[in-house]
Order: structure tokens, then C-alpha cells, then sequence
């Protein structure tokens, strides 16, 4: 009688095994990039975003055919790497910026806004 017991429960489970593993598995949902990533100047700290704006505002070009850069390049910029220094010494080369320093563009950005506040 125990053999049978014995016998029967290994042809169940073989059974259960059996149907377990012809059962189609789900797919895993497929990954979707999101089309609207955030801009690069929207994705920037609000510390960063200030330096971006006070060189974005400093731009006076003088160079011939000098086209000023707009936020988004000025923060794409930032987001290949270099730091704000290098940003405004190449800004600053391109004859887009006449300020001497970075500090001074940001000091009369801040001097600026308390300004208008």
C-alpha cells in the first residue's frame, strides 16, 4: 500500500513538473526610453542654473559673425564636463563675453537681480 502511495505521488508531482514547464513564461516588458528627456538646463542645480543665466545675459558679441549661445548650449557645456571657468574662458575667446573674470559676471548678474527686487 505504501508503494503505491510512494508511486502515485511521484507520477503527480512528475505530472505537475511536466505542465509547469510547458506553461509559456511572461516576457519581461521591453524597456522604453523616455522621448522627452529633460533639457540640459533644466537638469542642472539651481546653483548651476544662476551661473548659466548671469553667462547666458553677459553675452554683448563682438566678434564678426559671433552668434551669442543660448541656455541650453551654454548648460550642455557644463554637462560634457568642463567647469563653468572653462565654459566662460571659451565663451570669452569667441569674443561673446568682455568680462575679465567669471566672478565678475556673476557679481553684476547678483547686482542685477537685487536690483530689479
Amino acid at each position: 500500500m505504501n508503494r503505491r502511495i510512494v508511486h502515485g505521488l511521484g507520477v503527480l508531482m512528475l505530472a505537475m513538473a511536466t505542465t509547469a514547464s510547458a506553461e509559456p513564461r511572461p516576457r519581461p516588458a521591453p524597456v522604453i526610453a523616455s522621448s522627452t528627456a529633460p533639457s540640459p538646463f533644466a537638469s542642472l542645480s539651481p546653483g548651476n542654473r544662476r551661473i548659466a543665466v548671469a553667462l547666458f545675459e553677459a553675452q554683448k558679441p563682438t566678434a564678426p559673425g559671433a552668434r551669442p549661445m543660448t541656455l541650453e548650449q551654454i548648460a550642455q557645456e557644463k554637462r560634457s564636463g568642463k567647469t563653468w571657468n572653462e565654459v566662460f574662458q571659451a565663451m570669452k575667446a569667441q569674443g561673446l563675453i568682455q568680462a575679465e573674470t567669471l566672478a565678475q559676471v556673476l557679481g553684476r548678474y547678483d547686482r542685477a537681480r537685487h536690483l530689479k527686487s
